[in-house]
């Protein structure tokens, strides 16, 4: 756990509630949206090609009806269910962003599903990182480090490494800060929503609190 940046909630959601949504959209004809720069698979909100809302939103309505009782505005690209399956590749570091929205704030909520990942945070310096990609609205949507690609990037990593979390119980996590994913135990499915456009009063802790007292 890391104070104030991912910490666990305490919250109980019924897991099997959110199973058996997830086996109803992946198995069903809609293509899942690749997860960034890995093989993970988004069942999400948002279309990651077209900006359009997708058909899982019927399906996903038990669930978005309870996170509106907390905050009504969600990202859709980043709101759904994320599923790796029997791979080891990592989940690239890097910070979300939401650029096109009126407040500043976001924080996202994970709720494991079946699977383990483990979750770990980096020193975030503004002179490291660039906007490397836009949505499909026009806005840049992550940033990521600028030596990703570079023959040192792995010492670089444990050296900018501040902690880790394990997802195996539901998590708030404040995304504006460089982090990647690892999946430890096999095949791992989460659902993830990404409240946005949050007032800049709130930090993570009033944040948290709201959570908990709303969804507890």
């Amino acid at each position: 756990m890391i104070d104030g940046v991912a910490e666990y909630l305490d919250v109980d959601f019924d897991i099997e509630h959110y199973k058996k949504i997830f086996d109803q959209v992946a198995s069903g004809k809609i293509e899942p949206n690749e997860f960034g720069k890995t093989p993970w698979l988004s069942f999400s909100l948002e279309d990651s090609k077209t900006g359009l809302e997708t058909e899982y939103a019927k399906h996903f309505e038990p669930i978005l009806e309870t996170m509106r009782t907390v905050h009504p505005d969600m990202q859709g690209r980043s709101t759904g269910f994320n599923y790796a399956g029997n791979t080891d590749q990592e989940l690239f570091i890097h910070t979300d962003i939401d650029l096109d929205t009126e407040h500043p704030k976001a924080f996202n909520l994970i709720i494991p599903v079946f699977g383990v990942s483990v979750i770990s945070y980096y020193r975030t310096l503004e002179d490291e990182v660039w906007l490397p990609e836009k949505n499909a609205h026009g806005y840049a949507y992550y940033h990521e480090f600028n030596k990703r690609n570079d023959d040192d990037y792995e010492a670089f990593k444990k050296e900018r490494k501040i902690g880790e979390i394990v997802a195996t119980r539901p998590l708030l996590l404040d995304t504006n800060i460089m982090h990647g994913g690892v999946i430890i135990e096999q095949p791992r499915c989460a659902w993830a929503t990404r409240w946005n456009n949050i007032p800049k009063h709130h930090d993570f802790y009033s944040w948290k609190d709201r959570v908990e007292r709303i969804l507890g």
